[in-house]
C-alpha cells in the first residue's frame, strides 16, 4: 500500500497542510463507508490506485484553464474529489446515476467542505450542461472512448471544451480512437506518471469538431 505523502511528492505536490489532511479525511470517509457501498474493490491500495492516479492528470487539467469540470461516472469522488482538493477556484460537478454512490458524494463534499462541488445524481444522457456547458470532462474507468461517448459528452461540452479521459495501456487507446468515426479536431495521447503502482496510464485528450 502506498504511503500518502510518498506518493504526493514523488507527483511533486505539497505533502503537508490543509490538503492533505482534506485527503486523508476522504480516505476515512472511504473506508467508513465501503464495506455497505462497495464503492472500491476490498483489498485496493486506495491511495496508488485512485487518489494518486487521479492527481497524476492535475497539471494536465490544470493547463486546459477550466472554469467548469465534470467528473461523469464519479462513483467513489475520483478523480473528481482529489481535482476539487487541488483546484479550489474551479467549479466541479460529480456526475453519478447510482443513488447510493451520489449520497456517499454529497456527504463527502460536505465533510470536506468542498464548497466548489456539486453532485448530479442522474445519468450522463439526462445531465445539463448548464449554461454554456463543461469545459473539461474527464472520467476514469468509465467507458470506452467511441462514437457513443462522444455524443453523450459532447452534449453537455462548451464549444472548445476538451474530454480529459484517464486510460490505460496506449495500444488499447489507439484501438478504441480508430472506431470513432465522429471528427475530432484534436485528439492527444499523453503519459501519466503514476509511481509506485507499475501500470501503464495515459491521458486522452479529444477536441469534438463542431
Amino acid at each position: 500500500m502506498m504511503d500518502l505523502k510518498t506518493g504526493l511528492e514523488m507527483l511533486a505536490l505539497e505533502s503537508s497542510g490543509e490538503r492533505i489532511l482534506k485527503l486523508e479525511k476522504f480516505i476515512g470517509e472511504i473506508n467508513l463507508w465501503n464495506p455497505s457501498y462497495g464503492l472500491i474493490a476490498d483489498g485496493e491500495d486506495i491511495v496508488g490506485r485512485h487518489v494518486i492516479d487521479s492527481l497524476s492528470g492535475l497539471e494536465l487539467i490544470r493547463g486546459l484553464r477550466p472554469g467548469r469540470l465534470a467528473d461523469v461516472g464519479s462513483g467513489a469522488g475520483f478523480p473528481g474529489i482529489p481535482l476539487a482538493i487541488w483546484m479550489e477556484d474551479v467549479e466541479i460537478t460529480l456526475i453519478e446515476r447510482s443513488g447510493r454512490r451520489s449520497g456517499f458524494l454529497r456527504n463527502a463534499v460536505l465533510t470536506l467542505g468542498l464548497d466548489n462541488v456539486r453532485v448530479l445524481e442522474k445519468p450522463v444522457e439526462d445531465a445539463d450542461g448548464g449554461e454554456g456547458g463543461f469545459d473539461v470532462i474527464t472520467f476514469r474507468a468509465w467507458s470506452a472512448v467511441d462514437d457513443n461517448l462522444l455524443d453523450s459528452l459532447g452534449a453537455i461540452l462548451a464549444p472548445g471544451g476538451t474530454i480529459a479521459a484517464y486510460k490505460g495501456r496506449r495500444d488499447i487507446i489507439e484501438s478504441e480512437l480508430k472506431s470513432v468515426s465522429r471528427r475530432l479536431s484534436s485528439k492527444e495521447i499523453r503519459p501519466l506518471k503514476t509511481p509506485g503502482t507499475g501500470d501503464e496510464r495515459h491521458m486522452v485528450m479529444l477536441r469534438i469538431s463542431d
